[in-house]
């Protein structure tokens, strides 16, 4: 059974868009534009918790960077508030996602099992239950909090390009070992819709790994294969927009001179334009 899975962004891109402008800013309003933009993925719903934390975690930067200028006290309090408020979302609705509700586990306990460092949970306690931390500490873990986040969610989004040249390898390969000609014939049809730069890198790859000659050759045919199909394609659409766009009925000047012509058309032939200057084969 097929199951969907929901996300508040539209695509791959634009949620790759948002980690860059979190931790390759020009400047500061790419950061603020992500924090707007995580804001409005929050109210969408089913927006990862390492996203949200991210976001607010830098949305408590921006406030003290903008305020730091100010010495009041209440300036002082606010950041203070601001960074314990954020963290303790941050580290709860984390280790809470681990929990397992049939045998409940310490927040060490779950921590460890992760990786988070201890240090976070301590502080996490201390925000929560007893005087807000300084805010020189509180400044080093949110910086902390923000490369911990990106060595455990962010960097890990481009595994999906490496588990799709993996699944071609791994075509190209059930192509190799299978002696059946038709099965084989099977298996480059499933490769119609795929990337052929990537088909063509994968097999190129095997063909020099591979020992054999049968390898080889099959190297070789699969890759004239793959080239064939994307030529035909092509062919075929372009023969479908010049029939579409050509009204000329059959038999008149510029246009298909029999039904067998236009039936060859749509199986990926057309006219070939200009007068036809037949040459002997063999000749340049």
């Amino acid at each position: 059974m097929v199951q969907y899975v929901f996300t508040p962004w539209r695509d791959r891109a634009e949620l790759l868009l948002v980690r860059q402008q979190f931790y390759s800013p020009a400047n500061d309003h790419d950061q603020h534009n992500a924090v707007a933009r995580v804001s409005m993925w929050m109210q969408r719903g089913n927006c990862p918790h390492m996203v949200e934390s991210t976001a607010i975690l830098t949305a408590a930067v921006q406030s003290d960077e903008a305020a730091h200028t100010d010495s009041a006290g209440s300036a002082t309090y606010a950041a203070r508030a601001a960074y314990s408020a954020a963290f303790s979302r941050f580290v709860t609705g984390l280790l809470d996602g681990h929990q397992d509700k049939l045998r409940k586990q310490s927040m060490y306990s779950l921590a460890k099992a992760i990786g988070l460092p201890a240090t976070f949970v301590e502080l996490r306690h201390q925000a929560t239950h007893e005087q807000l931390p300084s805010l020189a500490k509180l400044r080093t873990a949110a910086k902390k909090a923000l490369a911990w986040i990106w060595d455990y969610y962010w960097k890990h989004l481009t595994e999906e390009r490496r588990h799709r040249k993996d699944v071609c390898r791994d075509t190209v390969l059930r192509y190799l070992k299978e002696d059946d000609e038709a099965k084989r014939q099977a298996i480059v049809d499933e490769m119609v819709a795929w990337d052929a730069d990537a088909l063509l890198k994968a097999v190129s790859e095997l063909q020099e790994t591979l020992p054999g000659n049968q390898v080889y050759l099959k190297c070789l045919k699969l890759s004239k294969d793959i080239v064939a199909g994307g030529v035909k394609t092509a062919a075929k659409e372009e023969g479908h927009e010049q029939k579409s766009a050509d009204p000329t009925p059959i038999g008149t000047p510029g246009g298909p001179e029999t039904t067998k012509d236009a039936d060859a058309a749509d199986i990926g032939w057309s006219r070939h334009p200009g007068p036809w200057k037949p040459k002997p084969i063999g000749m340049v």
